[in-house]
């Protein structure tokens, strides 16, 4: 969370997976499933960079923290993308 205070508007998938407890490998799955929000970097229809809006994931945790019961991610995104900007962080 150093990034995120130092003003870093982004995690690394790593970073994010981290935070979250996560393998690096699901929060990959949950991306390429659109089930977890974040920006893909490419050029072209070569392959690219994911990186994972910082408020994305501080969002999540709060509203984890609040809910007080198991949170579905994927009913969290929707809710969270109808809030959001154009669903963009």
């Amino acid at each position: 969370m150093r990034k995120r205070t130092a003003g870093v508007p982004t995690y690394t998938v790593p970073e994010a997976a981290a935070l979250l407890s996560l393998s690096q490998e699901y929060v990959y799955r949950l991306i390429h499933a659109d089930a977890f929000p974040a920006l893909q970097l490419r050029r072209g229809a070569g392959q690219g960079r994911y990186v994972v809006p910082a408020k994305a994931v501080e969002q999540l945790l709060d509203f984890a923290a609040k809910a007080g019961n198991c949170v579905d991610v994927a009913e969290w995104v929707d809710a969270w993308r109808a809030t959001s900007a154009g669903g963009a962080a």
